[in-house]
């Protein structure tokens, strides 16, 4: 017996030791208890110190319905994850105060709102997840606390309306995604305690329109906004020229715009990166529109259906009274009705990418040198097909001779011989309806009537003459 209890006593020296104090110890056992409730099943713990550092703890996909209030994350565990779960809600006690805890994903979920400083007791929380559930409501005060976070993501929800200081404590945030929810309108000063931040994700909110102060004097470090997939109809130049001596990167794809006009992009003239694809009404696009872009690198135009030309000035600007060529590195403009590319439009020989695949190319006199153009067939030589004139459809311009491409007598185009046979069948049918009119009337006799007070009974028609036979007296008409 006592060599059992000098072995016991033995084996807690040796773990206090090890944990370097009884409270250490302490630690170590509420730790064990933890772990315990946590990883038993079905959730996934590492063991490994190292691994536990780096992988956190994984309950993805494990048919959880709800988190146990009073949840305790052990200190070895930086994250966790409960990803693709049926969890439904959360309350302020769900989590115990942590000090370690820097990742939690919650995201494909069934959450339906988050309810005040439900977060409040993760004091060192950086990066929070909880795209893709159902949340409509969330409280002014549910991201309280939250003094360290740099990433917020409330994407694929169904959020209406968002507080107007629901953000009032997220003076570290770097990355806001609110990506398609139906919130519709923006409160102006949502972003006014963000300081911080360099990327927002606007897309498809249903928006018509936006602030004209809602991008704060404040934001001097947003460098990436997307605001695609929304109902603008014009580019927001006012809203956006707030963000002039920051903004990097700008996607307005998906968008209801008509056209660009003149300087649509007013004083971005640090932007470096434009996208603008999917834009289903997008028909024209006028000189100088991208006029101002001073620097910009990467321009993306794809899936654009009814954009049959580009003005060849559309990437000159004129300062000082002199006009000049933006020059830019990457050069997208592919998926579209582009009949034609304007030779001066872009200094094409000083391009380090240029994608023009699957345009509506009409392969004339105007794309002889786009053919002989070496930057441009190098690329793209083997992807740009001609669709007319119809002698030519289906070559690849690559392959076209030069002779072939001419501007004399064009052939009619699909579209013009259809329309010209339409007119030549609604010529033939009225004609053969008048005629069949007039032998009905003929037969009727309401080409020849016969007077209401004579009662002809035979009508004869010989070569040229009609001969009516009266039946009174037997005499003949001519």
């Amino acid at each position: 017996m006592g060599g059992g209890v000098r072995q016991t006593l033995l084996v807690v020296v040796v773990v206090a030791v090890m944990m370097g104090s009884c409270e250490g110890f302490m630690e170590w056992l509420s730790w064990g208890v933890a772990k315990q409730d946590l990883c038993e099943s079905p959730c996934r713990c590492p063991e490994d110190v190292v691994l536990a550092s780096q992988r956190g703890i994984d309950c993805v996909g494990c048919n959880l319905t709800y988190i146990s209030e009073g949840l305790d994350i052990p200190k070895v565990y930086p994250s966790i994850t409960f990803s693709r779960n049926h969890i439904k809600s959360l309350s302020p006690d769900t989590f115990k105060p942590s000090t370690t805890l820097v990742s939690l994903d919650i995201s494909n979920n069934e959450l339906q709102s988050l309810p005040g400083s439900v977060f409040k007791p993760l004091q060192v929380l950086s990066i929070l997840v909880l795209n893709n559930n159902n949340i409509s409501t969330i409280d002014e005060e549910a991201f309280a606390g939250l003094d360290n976070l740099t990433q917020l993501d409330l994407s694929y929800n169904r959020i209406q309306r968002l507080p107007k200081e629901v953000f009032q404590d997220l003076e570290s945030l770097v990355d806001l995604n609110l990506g398609f929810n139906p919130i519709g309108v923006l409160n102006e000063s949502l972003l006014e305690h963000t300081p911080n931040l360099k990327t927002i994700d606007l897309s498809k909110l249903g928006l018509k329109s936006i602030p004209a102060s809602f991008f704060m004097a404040n934001l001097t470090k947003l460098e990436r906004v997307s605001l695609a997939y929304n109902q603008l109809r014009v580019v927001p130049s006012k809203t956006l020229n707030t963000l002039r001596s920051s903004l990097l990167h700008l996607d307005l794809s998906g968008n209801a715009f008509t056209s660009l006009g003149a300087y649509s992009f007013y004083g971005l003239d640090k932007l470096r990166t434009l996208t603008l694809e999917q834009m289903m009404k997008l028909r024209t696009i006028d000189a100088y529109a991208f006029g101002d872009l001073a620097v910009l690198d990467t321009l993306v135009m794809r899936y654009l259906p009814w954009i049959e030309t580009i003005d060849p000035k559309a990437f000159h600007s004129v300062k000082n009274g002199k006009e000049s060529t933006l020059v830019i590195s990457d050069f997208t403009f592919a998926f579209s009705s582009l009949h034609t590319l304007p030779e001066d439009l872009l200094p094409w020989d000083q391009l380090h990418y240029i994608s023009l695949e699957f345009n509506h190319w009409l392969c004339d006199c105007n794309m002889r040198w786009v053919k002989n153009s070496t930057a441009i067939m190098s690329i793209n030589g083997m992807r740009m097909m001609c669709l007319e004139p119809q002698r030519l459809r289906g070559y690849r311009i690559a392959h076209v001779k030069d002779e072939d491409l001419t501007c004399d007598n064009p052939t009619p185009s699909t579209r013009g011989a259809f329309g010209f046979l339409v007119v030549v069948m609604i010529a033939g049918l009225s004609a053969s309806l008048a005629t069949i009119s007039l032998l009905v009337y003929w037969q009727r006799g309401w080409v020849c009537r016969r007077p209401p007070e004579r009662g002809y009974s035979t009508i004869q028609q010989g070569g040229s003459t009609i001969t009516i036979m009266d039946d009174i007296n037997n005499t003949s008409e001519a």
